[in-house]
């Protein structure tokens, strides 16, 4: 084999081929990262008003023996079909369908699917909110159910969960379909969440490479998680957050919050008003919710909530990233319209001058927008909604 030899005086232009490569292939990998970072940009700057769409997450309608695979009614799935064309009527972009795909997967290896009706259901959400033109999140949810079967939220299983997830849906449109990878993660160490999520994000990249993925951040996708976190590898993705604030306010009369006593509150103002005194229920006494009553006042002030959610923005601009508020609104159960319509507004208009795309819970539940006893947005709730645009810079 011939000798390869440098000519003389050659030495310096093989040095700069070599460092003119090294220079390109850094600037190719800038390149497909920026494209990453830009499609995933472009992509939520689409979404704008979103709505979530309750009902293939509601596990707790199954039966415990079954690990809950019969919660979802084939019969009562089909009943939503209009709801995904009222959504899009009502000028909402993007809908975000949680599903429990946990229920209809086997708890142990080899972690098959073991309900194919409850896939059925899933594929009909997301072709009907494809049929109406909108952009439709699959949002991992409940995949440990209440906690009571601590296999069903194990790692292992949560990752072969996505892997069937991705194969499934891997031929929709990556410019209309996004992949949240769970919904609220908790229980579970800041290290411990990203190295889960990178788990997963592995899995899918291997079938879905195209698809913007949507990651929260440990603590029930907390905001100050989110804020205290750093950005995964993966340049696809969007971020997101949830905004309940304040809660008191949000979760009036709520059994399932898990803080003491915040069931009994009832008939709360928005904003909080001086004339009102909020009594503390004993069950509320020495637990999180009465540091919540104490600090009513300030948490319920626009001001207060514009600087929450402006951090928000901070934080996605200085890392360069897209953000996305997955879920906010208000438990209707005690609260009063026009106090909820107070608050949605002030939201609303901060999503928009901070330009954040969102999507409201939920449609058609506790939390829904609509005149009492009807499925008709109410006019207050439709003037808080119109806030997002003419809040917008620019219009």
């Amino acid at each position: 084999m011939a000798e390869f030899v440098c000519p003389k005086g050659s030495f310096a232009v093989v040095s700069f081929m070599k460092g003119a490569i090294v220079f390109f292939l850094v600037l190719f990998s800038g390149v497909r990262i920026a494209e990453s970072q830009g499609v995933a940009q472009k992509r939520a700057d689409r979404m704008g008003l979103g709505m979530n769409l309750s009902y293939l997450d509601n596990w707790w309608l199954g039966t415990k023996e079954k690990h809950y695979s019969d919660f979802a009614k084939p019969e009562e799935s089909a009943k939503r079909e209009k709801k995904f064309e009222d959504i899009a009527k009502a000028g909402f972009k993007t809908v975000r369908i949680p599903i429990c795909f946990s229920a209809w997967m086997e708890l142990k290896q080899p972690y098959n699917w073991d309900n194919p009706r409850g896939l059925e259901m899933a594929d009909s959400f997301v072709k009907w909110g494809l049929a109406n033109n909108l952009n439709v999140i699959i949002d991992l949810h409940h995949s440990e159910f209440d906690g009571s079967m601590p296999e069903a939220g194990d790692a292992e299983r949560i990752v072969n969960l996505w892997l069937r997830i991705a194969e499934r849906y891997k031929r929709t449109d990556p410019e209309k379909v996004f992949f949240e990878l769970r919904n609220e993660p908790h229980n579970m160490t800041p290290d411990g969440w990203v190295w889960q999520a990178n788990q997963i994000i592995k899995v899918v990249r291997e079938i879905a490479p195209k698809h913007t993925l949507i990651v929260g951040f440990h603590d029930w996708n907390g905001r100050q998680a989110m804020l205290d976190s750093k950005p995964l590898e993966d340049k696809n993705i969007i971020y997101t957050f949830h905004y309940y604030d304040p809660f008191l306010f949000t979760h009036q009369g709520a059994t399932w919050a898990g803080v003491g006593g915040i069931e009994e509150i009832r008939s709360l103002p928005f904003p909080a008003t001086k004339d009102v005194k909020i009594q503390t229920p004993d069950k509320a006494k020495g637990q999180w919710t009465e540091n919540l009553i104490r600090s009513y006042g300030n948490d319920s002030k626009a001001d207060k909530m514009f600087k929450d959610l402006n951090a928000a923005k901070d934080w996605s601009v200085k890392n360069k990233v897209p953000i996305f508020v997955g879920e906010f609104g208000s438990f209707s159960k005690f609260a009063s319209t026009e106090d909820r319509c107070r608050h949605a507004a002030i939201v609303y208009s901060a999503f928009g001058r901070l330009q954040i795309p969102n999507a409201w819970w939920e449609w058609d539940g506790g939390f829904n927008m609509f005149d009492s006893g009807t499925t008709r947005i109410s006019e207050c709730m439709r003037a808080a909604i119109d806030s997002f645009e003419k809040s917008r810079p620019g219009s």
